[in-house]
């Protein structure tokens, strides 16, 4: 007897366009970032390996956080789960923490249900392990005639909020950044590796 086809569900990408979508206003505040110690923690980039960075979007993109806890996941949460909650102390010690101030934004927000509705997406195809699908929703929001300056977006290690600013509108120079020290001189970082158990090898 054959075996039994896995049921699949509908991979969902962008439509032609996206038609109308909520503009949502990010307010002016601090965020945070985890970055390698020899570049500035402002760097927008157009890496494939990130979640909405499609090499071929319009805008290069900074990755943000809400907290510290959330960018060590966001950086580190592959690498640690892929080694039983380890991390290379080479990177560890390569890598610092910064706040940023970012500016007042207009945001596409797919933390809020409304937008998603709008988009007709759900949240299979924007944290899909396959990253050319939710660069493919980056790349149509980049190209949207509402002009969204970031998107916000929830991490898929703890559900807490991100943000994916793009360089556009003289963003790179409005966005002004604080180091606040290398991660191993950082209590934060110490408490979060404790926290879950995380090692250093």
């Amino acid at each position: 007897m054959p075996a039994r086809k896995p049921w699949l569900r509908r991979l969902r990408v962008p439509s032609p366009g996206l038609g109308d979508i909520p503009v949502t206003q990010q307010a002016n505040r601090v965020w945070f970032r985890v970055h390698q110690s020899k570049f500035p923690a402002k760097f927008f980039s157009r890496n494939g390996s990130h979640r909405f960075s499609d090499p071929k979007c319009r805008f290069a993109v900074l990755y943000l956080a809400t907290d510290v806890a959330t960018c060590l996941f966001e950086r580190f949460g592959d690498a640690m789960y892929d080694r039983r909650m380890a991390i290379a102390n080479s990177l560890w010690i390569a890598s610092s923490v910064s706040c940023l101030r970012v500016p007042r934004l207009k945001i596409c927000d797919l933390t809020r249900p409304r937008t998603l509705s709008a988009l007709k997406v759900d949240l299979a195809a924007l944290m899909n392990h396959d990253l050319r699908t939710p660069q493919q929703w980056c790349f149509a929001i980049q190209n949207h005639a509402a002009g969204f300056q970031a998107i916000k977006f929830r991490s898929r290690f703890n559900a807490k909020a991100c943000l994916a600013v793009f360089a556009r509108d003289g963003l790179e120079s409005r966005i002004k950044e604080e180091l606040i020290g290398p991660l191993h001189e950082n209590q934060s970082a110490a408490d979060w590796l404790q926290e879950h158990q995380v090692s250093l090898y």
